[in-house]
């Protein structure tokens, strides 16, 4: 080293010596305080001043969302009950419309809250209606398992559909 360079140190370790600096301030900063992007090392006060605030919603859109959900679902999950393939359209058409819905109804606010309450809506709500065919197929009138079993395939199906189409929109 030279006698006119200077000796940099770590801006947030005084006592390690460094040739590295961040891309966005020019701190000199060590390798352990380096947080590496695809421009090149950022300093810990760049990345928190960078980061986004992707936690949008407020406390109450949660709740909008899974109303939404889950009047969608149920209209849909009975709905499909009386066109068995076409129940997996259905699913997927209800399924879209949820999330057009909610996404208009919230404003476009994001949390990664908001895929799980969706979709746990969407099942719950979806799974109402096979349940409630069980119930009063099998227990109240006494038909046997064969007769109703591929309405419930299909109910179910439409329940798998609608839950995992919106958790798939929303995981990103």
């Amino acid at each position: 080293m030279s006698e006119t360079e200077q000796t940099l140190t770590c801006a947030f370790h005084p006592k390690r010596e460094t040739q590295l600096r961040c891309n966005r301030c020019n701190k000199p900063i060590c390798i352990q305080c380096a947080t590496h992007t695809p421009t090149g090392y950022r300093c810990p006060d760049c990345i928190r001043s960078q980061q986004k605030v992707f936690i949008t919603t407020k406390w109450f859109d949660h709740l909008i969302a899974a109303f939404i959900t889950a009047v969608i679902a149920l209209f849909g999950s009975r709905l499909g009950a009386y066109f068995g393939f076409y129940n997996i359209l259905i699913a997927i058409g209800a399924g879209y419309l949820v999330v057009l819905a909610t996404k208009k109804a919230i404003k476009n606010r994001r949390s990664p809250l908001l895929k799980f309450v969706m979709s746990g809506a969407a099942l719950l709500t979806s799974l109402v209606p096979p349940i409630y065919y069980l119930y009063e197929t099998y227990w109240i009138e006494g038909y046997g398992l064969l007769g109703g079993l591929v309405a419930i395939i299909w109910r179910l199906a439409y329940a798998l559909i609608i839950t995992f189409y919106i958790y798939h929109q929303l995981r990103n």
